[in-house]
């Protein structure tokens, strides 16, 4: 990474929910998403959990500051449950 360049990543994973007979009852998808620069770093996680119809019906986003050492600056964590 050059002077003052900025790289940005991200990774999604998704993971369905079965019930006992196997059929799909739900998801939840972690979105993660890494923007890293000479001063450090921020990450966005998003954690949605979703109904067996696609709905999403909580979410959970984290945002975390990182110093060019690594080290956690500042966190901040939402959770919302939608009806």
């Amino acid at each position: 990474m050059g002077d003052g360049a900025i790289e940005i990543g991200e990774n999604i994973e998704v993971d369905v929910v079965l019930d006992e007979s196997g059929m799909p009852i739900g998801a939840i998808v972690d979105d993660l998403i890494v923007a890293t620069g000479p001063g450090g770093s921020i990450t966005d996680e998003i954690i949605d959990v979703l109904d067996a119809d696609g709905n999403i019906v909580l979410e959970d986003e984290t945002v975390s500051v990182y110093d060019a050492d690594g080290q956690l600056i500042e966190a901040e964590e939402t959770i919302t449950a939608i009806d």
